[in-house]
């Protein structure tokens, strides 16, 4: 009887103690991401020549998430519970690219989703994301297209494919040093991607004038004014006495 209560006495001291050393273990803090510009704000411009209009980030759900997502494989994907953004990445990524645009287009004035009905854009940019991370090799990659529309319809004025990437990332020297989830790399990549788009933009050939907004023409007021009043059939002439 006494062997086993001594026995049971040594069990419970030894729960207490993995316990307390469970306890005493510092657990991982998550780290927090975000995406920034690396292009100089640019100077207002007095007179802009035109409204560039950036749409809302179109990313697929396996990208769209609070966690960094890296590529394990061709078809496989990792996340880190402790590499974490802080702002959904849609927001992130048509945010930073607005700023980069700004910074390259000095001379237009950029809007973002939503904006005013009474807003007439030059073009509206739409970029389409289907990979955008970390890769197995190190890489950084950014995959996808980018369209130039017009102020309304679908009909695109340049529609590109773009596959940009960069890397390998630099391995940490340090033991326990935290590894580097290429955030920097990716803030490059928009970038990259921003200065396509903005020799694009700048090649865009001169705007049509809105014939809605004209007023009538000097030749179509004389036309108005030549005109007799009975009509274009009516010669003003009268009938012949009998």
């Amino acid at each position: 009887m006494r062997t086993r209560f001594c026995a049971t006495l040594g069990l419970g001291a030894l729960v207490l103690a993995t316990a307390a050393c469970v306890s005493l273990k510092r657990t991982p803090e998550a780290r927090y991401f975000v995406l920034q510009s690396l292009v100089e704000p640019p100077a207002v411009a007095e007179e802009p020549v035109g409204i560039v209009g950036v749409e809302t980030a179109l990313l697929p759900g396996h990208l769209d998430r609070p966690q960094l997502v890296t590529w394990a494989g061709p078809n496989e994907m990792r996340t880190d519970e402790f590499l974490r953004w802080a702002e959904p990445l849609q927001e992130g990524i048509t945010r930073t690219l607005a700023e980069d645009l700004a910074g390259l287009l000095p001379d237009y004035q950029l809007v973002r989703r939503p904006w005013s009905g009474r807003t007439r854009t030059r073009c509206r940019v739409l970029v389409t994301l289907r990979a955008f991370g970390l890769h197995p090799d190190g890489t950084v990659r950014l995959e996808g297209q980018y369209r130039l529309l017009p102020d309304k319809g679908a009909l695109a004025y340049v529609l590109r494919p773009v596959s940009l990437s960069e890397g390998p990332v630099a391995v940490p020297r340090d033991e326990g040093a935290p590894p580097d989830p290429g955030v920097e790399a990716m803030n490059r990549l928009l970038e990259s991607l921003s200065r396509q788009i903005a020799e694009d933009i700048r090649a865009l050939p001169p705007e049509p004038p809105d014939d809605d907004a004209a007023g009538p023409t000097e030749t179509d007021e004389e036309s108005s004014r030549l005109e007799p009043e009975g009509g274009a059939g009516d010669h003003g002439g009268s009938p012949a006495q009998g």
